[in-house]
């Protein structure tokens, strides 16, 4: 996308920036605008008219919209077919505003933290997490609906396969890993290959497209995972001077606790336990 040319645009363009790999819902009057490749995704999954804003620059700029008393519908069909959106509100009265309203994003909605009635109540909604120290793969998964909350960690070469099958056991719509270690890597009419990033011995694993559901990847800066991060956080959130209890710090899970565990929804965890 080229520098925008006006000042909405330039607006849209900054927030888009901070969220890029999410639907970003663009507040305008009664509806919610996406533009570019957002557009054209979008018109397509929720099967909406594809439109066009003035011309950039000489191009027409890809645009659609749903109205903002709908949305939360169009928003859940979103997330069933696995797309992260992040929805941009107008902060202040258009007609007060003396230039351009102010906007921001006040809430990002994913496959793992959505909590809607109307994604599924039969079955668990996990959002998973998996991260490697040294020779140790961890895997963790927090159901925010329930409060259900699973950890543990694999060695050995056994490792990428006891990950695939708790993957295949608990289904997560969504999963998170350190941006720098990417587990997942496409392979040409084979399905999805999991690799143990930073598990030099382990191989990598195929898992068949028609065993699992890929989920979708949330990838996260690396200092979310440090421990002297993580740790503090999980230790605040169970009301406990240390993990210790919970056999994280003997078995180093710890650095894959605070995915799981997002700020995105701290208030909303229940999740008083680890499994």
């Amino acid at each position: 996308m080229s520098e925008p040319s006006t000042p909405l645009m330039r607006q849209y363009a900054a927030i888009k920036k901070e969220h890029p790999s999410a639907l970003l819902l663009f507040r305008l009057g009664d509806f919610y605008e996406l533009f570019f490749d957002d557009a054209v995704v979008a018109a397509r999954e929720l099967q909406i008219t594809l439109t066009s804003r003035n011309k950039e620059k000489g191009m027409a700029i890809p645009m659609c919209g749903v109205p903002y008393h709908a949305a939360e519908g169009y928003i859940s069909k979103l997330i069933r077919r696995g797309f992260k959106v992040a929805i941009c509100e107008q902060m202040e009265d258009p007609r007060l505003a003396k230039k351009l309203v102010r906007r921001e994003v006040t809430r990002v909605v994913t496959p793992g933290t959505a909590a809607d009635s109307s994604l599924g109540s039969e079955e668990n909604n996990f959002l998973a997490a998996v991260t490697s120290v040294g020779e140790r793969v961890g895997f963790a998964a927090l159901d925010l609906s329930t409060g259900e909350f699973r950890a543990t960690e694999f060695t050995g070469e056994t490792a990428p396969r006891r990950i695939q099958e708790e993957l295949e056991q608990l289904r997560p719509r969504e999963l998170l890993y350190a941006s720098s270690a990417p587990l997942f890597e496409p392979r040409k009419n084979v399905g999805t290959v999991l690799s143990a990033s930073g598990h030099p011995e382990a191989a990598s694993l195929i898992i068949p497209a028609s065993s699992v559901s890929r989920p979708a990847e949330s990838p996260l800066d690396d200092w979310i995972f440090a421990p002297d991060h993580a740790i503090p956080l999980l230790e605040n959130h169970f009301g406990v001077l240390s993990l210790e209890g919970f056999g994280c710090l003997r078995r180093r899970s710890h650095p894959l606790l605070h995915p799981v565990h997002s700020a995105r929804h701290t208030s909303a965890c229940r999740s008083h336990r680890i499994l």
